[in-house]
């Protein structure tokens, strides 16, 4: 994370503006554990459009060296950075929350640095130095303007899934840019058809799963018990049944509907529920505008035999600052790595 502020003072900038005018006022990027994010904020007079209009992109100077790379050494190069910018996409797409997706983000920023760096000092074959220094200037466009478009919503759980965010990667302009850099150095040479990459996927729409009203995702067939939600929120959610941290009973409601599931068993639970866009049934969450919320009465379940209890929930649109109140209060907002699992 500190080569990220060394090396790349236009990421920076982009992610700060880009979260100051987003729900949550981070400025600054600074060495952190996994779980700990450090942030500052400032005022601004004047909001961003986008976030490459805060960007200027210029290659660095080159410092090449004296000989230049024969054909293979020069495809060793290529090979080596693709060795090292693949892995950190495809750990991109494989985050399942949004601090590992702000991880995974900053490693990627930090292999695209070095393959920058490695570069801007490499002397290649003659006919192929156009292309090189268009591939470099490419690279550092992705750097400088594709990131921060993929870092910058996880502080407010806009991008909490890799397929959303691997999507949004996609579909950017410098990745385009950089797709028809990798194109021309494959041609420039008709000797030595030079490869690197794909490195980034091709453009992917954004995502949109999901499941059918009254799914039982886990725990049917526990017991008589049934549960009732009304989903007002906007968005989809999956409302879970607790016993500590420990999931019991999942149902999934689409936004807008009521579902009724049976099958609980007896006892006294935890209602949670998590929203947002994009459900990943791999990893039993939302992808994008993610939010977790719990309950704070206990739901406490019991077939006596004759009777049973129906639990009934309204799920709202969670609003961080609002205090439980009445029989069944409206959710307070919990941290993702509180959501039971």
């Amino acid at each position: 994370m500190l080569d990220l502020l060394k090396t790349r003072p236009r990421l920076l900038a982009a992610i700060i503006v880009a979260v100051v005018f987003g729900t949550v006022a981070v400025v600054s990027l600074v060495n952190r554990s996994d779980d700990e994010t450090a942030a500052s904020s400032a005022p601004t007079s004047s909001p961003a459009t986008t976030l490459s209009s805060q960007v200027s992109v210029s290659p660095p100077s080159s410092t090449a060296n004296t000989a230049p790379l024969d054909p293979a050494g020069y495809q060793k190069l290529l090979t080596d950075i693709g060795a090292s910018i693949t892995p950190a996409v495809q750990r991109l797409g494989q985050a399942t929350t949004a601090t590992a997706l702000r991880d995974a983000g900053t490693a990627l920023n930090d292999a695209i640095n070095q393959a920058v760096r490695q570069l801007d000092a490499a002397m290649p074959p003659d006919a192929v130095r156009a292309a090189n220094r268009d591939l470099l200037t490419s690279l550092d466009a992705v750097g400088a303007s594709a990131l921060p478009e993929v870092i910058a919503p996880t502080f407010d759980n806009k991008l909490c899934g890799g397929l959303s965010a691997t999507s949004v990667l996609s579909r950017n302009q410098a990745v385009a840019g950089l797709r028809d850099s990798l194109a021309k150095l494959a041609t420039a040479d008709p000797a030595h058809p030079y490869r690197l990459g794909p490195l980034f996927p091709d453009p992917q729409p954004e995502p949109n799963r999901g499941l059918a009203n009254e799914t039982v995702i886990t725990g049917a067939g526990g017991g008589k018990n049934t549960i009732s939600v009304k989903n007002i929120s906007g968005t989809d959610q999956a409302v879970t049944l607790a016993d500590g941290r420990r999931s019991v009973f999942t149902v999934y409601v689409k936004a807008g509907a009521t579902a009724s599931a049976s099958g609980i068993a007896d006892g006294t639970y935890t209602a949670y529920s998590t929203g947002g866009f994009d459900w990943d049934a791999a990893t039993g969450r939302f992808t994008r505008d993610c939010s977790f919320s719990k309950f704070g009465v206990p739901a406490s379940m019991k077939d006596n035999g004759y009777t049973y209890t129906n639990l009934e929930l309204t799920v709202r649109k969670i609003d961080p600052a609002a205090l439980p109140s009445g029989l069944f209060p409206e959710q307070s907002a919990v941290e993702p790595a509180d959501y039971p699992r």
